[in-house]
C-alpha cells in the first residue's frame, strides 16, 4: 500500500525548519581547522551559529518525535530518507550557483560534513535491511568528490564519469565550469575535458540543471501479521 507523506505528516514543516541551517551549516562552515582558504577570507562568514552539530541534533530531534510516538521501524526509514533527500538537493542546487564555493579544499570540507550525517544514519541503524537511505545523498556527496579529483587531462575525464554517476550531465558540466584553482599551481579544468565528458555522457532531452526539493518520494506500507490472541482482548463495556 502506498500513500504520499502529505498525507501523513507535515513535511514542508519539517523542511522550513531544517532549510535555513543547511547552507552555512553543510556548505559554508569550515568543520576542518587549518583548510580555510583565500575563498573562505572573502566570503561572509557563518554568523547564525549552524553547523553539521546542529543540523544532526534536529534530525535527532524528529527521529526521537516519530519513535515516541511509535512509528512503524520501517515508515521511519523512508521518511528519513525523504529528508535526506531534501537536504541533497538543497545542498547540490546551492553549491552549484556558488563559484566561491566550487574549489578542492571546501570539496574536503562539505564532504567531512556530509559524513557527519552518514555516521548519524549509521548510528541509527536506520541503513539497515538494504533500506538505501544513503542513496538519498548522492548527488551532494560526488559533487563534493568531484571538487577534490584531478581534472587536468582528458584521462581523468571517464573517471569522473564513473564517480559522479549519479551527477547528470548539465550538472557535471556547470560544476567544472564553476571549479576555481585552489592555488596558483592549479590550473582551471581544461575545456579539451569538459568536451570529452560531453561526448562521453551526451546531455539527454529534458534534464534539468536544478534538482527538486520538494519531490515527494511513495510512502510504503508493509504488511507485517501479528499474532495476538484475541481471547486476551478486553473491550470495553461502552464498545461492546
Amino acid at each position: 500500500m502506498a500513500y504520499p507523506y502529505s498525507a501523513l505528516i507535515p513535511l514542508l514543516s519539517v523542511q522550513d525548519d531544517i532549510q535555513p541551517m543547511l547552507i552555512p551549516g553543510m556548505l559554508e562552515h569550515d568543520s576542518i581547522p587549518g583548510m580555510n582558504s583565500s575563498f573562505s577570507a572573502g566570503r561572509k562568514q557563518n554568523d547564525k551559529g549552524y553547523d553539521t552539530v546542529t543540523i544532526v541534533n534536529r534530525l535527532q530531534f524528529y527521529l526521537q518525535l516519530m519513535t515516541s510516538q511509535s512509528v512503524n521501524r520501517d515508515i521511519v526509514r523512508q521518511l528519513v530518507r525523504q529528508i535526506l533527500y531534501f537536504i541533497n538537493a538543497t545542498l547540490l542546487n546551492n553549491l552549484i550557483l556558488r563559484k566561491d564555493l566550487c574549489h578542492w579544499s571546501k570539496g574536503i570540507q562539505i564532504r567531512y560534513n556530509l559524513s557527519q550525517i552518514e555516521q548519524w544514519v549509521r548510528e541509527q541503524q536506520l541503513d539497515m535491511d538494504d533500506s538505501g537511505i544513503l542513496t538519498s545523498l548522492a548527488e551532494i556527496r560526488q559533487a563534493s568528490q568531484l571538487l577534490q579529483m584531478n581534472k587536468s587531462s582528458n584521462d581523468n575525464a571517464s573517471a569522473i564519469c564513473e564517480t559522479c554517476y549519479s551527477l547528470n550531465t548539465l550538472q557535471l558540466q556547470k560544476l567544472l565550469v564553476l571549479y576555481s584553482p585552489s592555488s596558483e599551481f592549479e590550473e582551471r579544468v581544461p575545456q579539451s575535458v569538459i568536451k570529452y565528458i560531453l561526448n562521453y555522457r551526451p546531455i539527454e532531452p529534458g534534464v534539468k540543471l536544478m534538482m527538486d526539493p520538494n519531490k515527494l518520494h511513495t510512502l510504503n506500507f508493509t504488511y507485517e501479521p501479528r499474532d495476538i490472541d484475541f481471547t486476551m482482548v478486553t473491550i470495553l463495556r461502552d464498545l461492546d
